[in-house]
């Protein structure tokens, strides 16, 4: 059995599905405030981009809606994906200030 022709198909699901989990994510941290719930506001918020990098990656890129080329899309991925983990780190900040 040749997963090749699988694959693409397979990755499309599984980028919906982490855009699916953050918004889960939405749905459960609601609600939390003070510093705990700013924190996980922006760690969600985070997710949210990464969860959003592979849906551009996947529909921006050749074979899609060719609005980037390879090496372009790899790294309009690369730049989603840095602020996704800038918003994660932010998150952690607010986090940490609890302990001081």
């Amino acid at each position: 059995m040749d997963l090749s022709q699988s694959l693409p198909t397979f990755n499309l699901i599984l980028d919906f599905v982490l855009v699916i989990a953050s918004v889960w994510m939405v749905i459960v941290v609601r609600g939390i405030g003070g510093i705990v719930g700013r924190a996980l506001t922006l760690i969600v918020l985070g997710a949210i981009v990464l969860g959003m990098a592979h849906l551009v990656a996947t529909f921006a890129g050749p074979g899609q809606l060719n609005i980037f080329d390879g090496a372009t899309n790899n790294f309009v991925h690369r730049l989603i994906v840095l602020a996704g983990f800038v918003l994660v780190v932010f998150g952690f900040r607010q986090i940490r200030v609890m302990k001081d």
